[in-house]
């Protein structure tokens, strides 16, 4: 006797969702203004939790998103890398919500002027 599939219906094996730090209201909130959101508070490691959860899914938006607010949160920390009096008082907030790439970036940012001053102090000795 034959089977009837009129009423079988697919369903997916798994379905995957996005993590919370990349949900809808999150990406809302980094659109509208990339430097308000803490992203420490999201995940700790959030661009590298972004990338991998790109190589799952493909959202083209998400992908600009995360590219336009790296590159905003960016020149904000750069500023406050250069400003040290700065990221004291009306920066601190924004600095307390960097996730580990953007501290790495901060840490970069304030510590290279320092090396290339010593570099050229000691290249100043020897010659």
């Amino acid at each position: 006797m034959a089977r009837s599939n009129a009423c079988s219906v697919e369903w997916p094996l798994v379905t995957l969702d996005f993590p919370a730090p990349l949900q809808q209201r999150v990406v809302n909130a980094l659109k509208a203004d990339p430097n308000s959101v803490d992203l420490r508070a999201q995940a700790a490691h959030f661009y590298p939790l972004g990338a991998r959860i790109m190589d799952l899914f493909e959202d083209d938006d998400i992908v600009d998103v995360l590219i336009e607010t790296f590159r905003t949160r960016a020149a904000r920390i750069a500023d406050h890398a250069h400003n040290a009096q700065g990221a004291l008082t009306d920066g601190a907030d924004f600095l307390r919500g960097l996730d580990e790439t953007e501290r790495q970036l901060f840490r970069s940012a304030h510590d290279g002027p320092k090396s290339v001053k010593k570099w050229s102090q000691n290249l100043k000795k020897t010659t």
